[in-house]
């Protein structure tokens, strides 16, 4: 399903597009070397919480492990209880046996939003994006650490969700942990988790010891510590806790951030931790091996990072379907058609016949220059694999844009590029948008639509009028809202008569189909 920015999620972007007092990363580029496989990287962020996918030795981590690198800190800075530093560098990562060879060669541009960069020709009153290089020469050291921009920043990896009764520390001091002074923050982190689990928590306190802390909690008049907590609940403290902790403007690096949590509590997690990078200026940067995760943010803030011929590749603005089923490795159909969105992929379950439906498969990608990214990288591994990208039908007029798009991300095109994209390519019928065009040819053929969902045929005129004002997108919940239906029953009852009324209007795509599927025979 297409993604629906949210209000919250304009506020957001908004917010991060334009503050520059919290030295916001904006970008990580790998310019030269290779870092544990990951031997490209450019990778820019638009909003407070990104997510990084992709499988195991793709680089996630790797990236995970930049983003902590780029800033430096204060001695008072935050710092986690097993840290000797508040800060991170690149040792604190990449550690190499005596027989592994240590990265050489390396250089890293990152950018940053600030505002007190010195002058420059670029930036001549202060504010904006600057940059910061980092290098690593051959038998050398990385340079100037003690330069980098100050900043709170803090990893956590996979070893929190390791509950207290595992943890040898917490056990040892299991008698003697005891209240710590309160923080000031308590309550809204008890508030956060307890949104997140749907549980009402009374009260939360942090009992501790030396530098060693432990949650406690009352539910009810239930009493019980992190020793009898839920791998997730544990989590989900020490999470917020730590945003809280480090103060406004922190960077929060997350490995596998859905760890613990079932997929209802990834939705609600996700949902909270927006509030709270907004209450706190938090950046959030993350992988994950979650679809939930995924589909609870908005395109630009996922990435797909994968080796594409032996070269890493990280492609922004995927499908959510797209990208887990190159996870789950699924095996393809004879041909494999690549489309924006679900309202194109519903349209063309019901308009094409069984013979072929049966011998393709659909997978939606996010948008039409995600379309243009996947073709270049087809092309660029020289599948043999047949695939065809199906673009919406406003983008007719837009086909040399999207021809360039995709060659600009192939480095060495082979042949005539723009020939070998327009056999790969077709379109929906129509000039519009494929939810106007559903809209609008429903208008045509109201009585047998007014049958279908059960409304009487005047009711049924005024209601695709409210839909076609509704505005891009949202056409289809407009409609079903009017209908009291859900919108997918909707979109599959309007896609099934029109497409049926209109069927000559698919005959041109019929007709490449069949020949993709002879051609693959």
């Amino acid at each position: 399903m297409k993604y629906r920015e949210s209000h919250k999620d304009k506020q957001l972007r908004k917010r991060f597009s334009n503050d520059h007092a919290h030295l916001l990363l904006r970008q990580i580029v790998l310019t030269e070397g290779t870092l544990r496989g990951l031997d490209a990287l450019n990778i820019t962020f638009q909003y407070p919480i990104t997510a990084i996918a992709g499988k195991n030795g793709a680089g996630k981590s790797t990236i995970l492990a930049l983003a902590c690198c780029a800033y430096h800190n204060k001695k008072s800075g935050f710092k986690l209880p097993k840290r000797k530093n508040t800060y991170y560098t690149f040792s604190d990562f990449f550690i190499q046996h005596t027989e592994e060879v240590p990265p050489e060669g390396i250089e890293i541009e990152y950018y940053f939003a600030h505002n007190k960069w010195k002058k420059s020709p670029t930036l001549p009153d202060g504010v904006g994006v600057g940059m910061q290089r980092r290098r690593k020469n051959k038998g050398g050291k990385w340079n100037d650490y003690s330069g980098r921009v100050r900043k709170n920043v803090v990893f956590l990896g996979i070893e929190r969700i390791v509950p207290h009764s595992e943890r040898s520390q917490s056990r040892s001091y299991s008698r003697v942990f005891s209240d710590g002074a309160p923080k000031g923050w308590e309550d809204k982190v008890k508030d956060a988790v307890g949104f997140v689990l749907g549980r009402t928590y009374s009260n939360f306190r942090r009992l501790e010891y030396s530098k060693y802390s432990l949650p406690i909690v009352q539910v009810g008049s239930a009493v019980y510590s992190g020793f009898n907590m839920g791998a997730g609940e544990n989590a989900l403290f020490e999470i917020f806790s730590t945003i809280y902790a480090c103060g406004a403007g922190s960077l929060l690096v997350l490995d596998e951030i859905e760890l613990g949590l079932h997929a209802e509590a990834q939705r609600r997690f996700i949902g909270r931790l927006k509030d709270v990078c907004y209450e706190t200026h938090t950046q959030v940067i993350c992988t994950t091996h979650s679809r939930e995760i995924f589909d609870c943010l908005p395109y630009d803030a996922r990435f797909f990072v994968e080796k594409v011929n032996g070269k890493s590749k990280i492609t922004d603005g995927i499908s959510s379907d797209f990208a887990f089923s190159k996870l789950a490795a699924i095996p393809s159909a004879e041909v494999e058609l690549l489309v924006e969105d679900d309202v194109a992929k519903a349209i063309l379950l019901t308009a094409l016949p069984a013979a072929i439906r049966s011998r393709i498969a659909i997978n939606v990608i996010g948008s039409a220059t995600a379309l243009a990214r996947q073709l270049a990288a087809i092309h660029v591994r020289g599948e043999a694999r047949p695939t065809l990208a199906i673009f919406d039908g406003d983008q007719r007029n837009k086909q040399d844009e999207n021809s360039e798009h995709a060659k600009s991300m192939c480095e060495k095109p082979k042949g005539d590029f723009s020939e070998w994209f327009t056999s790969h390519i077709d379109y929906l019928p129509g000039d519009a948008w494929p939810e106007a065009w559903l809209v609008q040819r429903a208008t045509e053929c109201i009585p047998a639509l007014a049958a279908a969902v059960s409304c009487d045929v005047d009711t049924l005129e005024d209601v695709l009028e409210y839909g076609l004002q509704a505005g891009k997108h949202k056409e289809f919940y407009e409609i079903a809202k009017q209908l009291g239906i859900e919108r997918d029953m909707c979109l599959q009852s309007v896609a099934m008569i029109v497409t049926g009324v209109f069927k000559q209007e698919f005959e041109p795509l019929i007709s490449h189909l069949t020949k993709a599927l002879d051609d693959a025979g």
